[in-house]
């Protein structure tokens, strides 16, 4: 039988137990996430060690199987939690659009944001920055905790991502001395949280990943935490979803 590269299962992953907690309870909502584009400043920024350009508010899973999550466990967080496909699909998280310097793909999305921001329709500015939104290089250089991470292939990170739509909000990107206003990105993220976030039913969590320890303290912490949230009954059929980081290292 071939190996599965794709899942029913996106999963998305965070640095404490805290921040899988906020999930769970009030669902995900885009925040501000600079990353470098194939533009010439950007790859200037890039090799002087600079941050991106701009930044685009968005929620980011990945579509891999359990087998193949482990540099994801690294590189992002280990806590996590995978979702049924279908409600990611039901709630327009979508793939992102992989490019690269010589892809038509790449000059069409060009043309078509350069045309919208040389018009006076808003409207197809909008949609200009929405595919652009959803377009990310192959490989390229990524701005991770605040310092450059020179060669990332980010076509094996088979990410899906979830971007909002805010009417009169204006231009979707912020840049450089925008994003990092941290005054107003936590006023636009507090508006994200109120109107665009993205709820978690109980019914659609696959599973809950959670670092090994030998006390079990956070295991221990999560359950009693599910049962709070979703009552005994419900809290036990999520429970069967919980899985440390050691388990799935041993068992796939």
């Amino acid at each position: 039988m071939a190996e599965n590269v794709s899942s029913s299962v996106l999963f998305h992953f965070t640095t404490s137990l805290a921040r899988l907690k906020s999930i769970l309870q009030d669902g995900f909502f885009p925040h501000y996430c600079p990353e470098y584009t194939l533009d010439s400043v950007d790859r200037e920024a890039a090799s002087q060690g600079r941050p991106p350009m701009r930044a685009a508010p968005i929620v980011c899973f990945c579509d891999l199987p359990l087998s193949l999550i482990r540099r994801h466990l690294i590189e992002y967080g280990p806590y996590g939690i995978g979702l049924d496909k279908k409600w990611g699909v039901k709630n327009g998280v979508a793939p992102v659009i992989y490019t690269h310097a010589k892809a038509k793909t790449r000059l069409s999305i060009l043309h078509l944001t350069d045309r919208a921001a040389e018009g006076n329709d808003r409207t197809a500015a909008n949609d200009a920055e929405i595919l652009a939104a959803y377009t990310k290089p192959f490989a390229g250089p990524a701005w991770r905790k605040g310092r450059v991470k020179r060669r990332v292939r980010f076509y094996e990170e088979r990410e899906w991502r979830y971007v909002p739509i805010i009417p009169g909000i204006g231009p979707l990107f912020f840049y450089r001395e925008d994003y990092q206003n941290k005054a107003k990105v936590n006023k636009i993220h507090k508006q994200f949280r109120e109107q665009n976030s993205l709820q978690v039913p109980q019914r659609d969590i696959q599973y809950l990943i959670l670092p090994f320890t030998e006390d079990e303290r956070e295991t221990v912490e999560l359950h009693d935490y599910l049962r709070k949230l979703y009552g005994r009954e419900d809290a036990i059929k999520v429970t069967t979803a919980v899985m440390t980081v050691d388990r799935i290292k041993k068992d796939v």
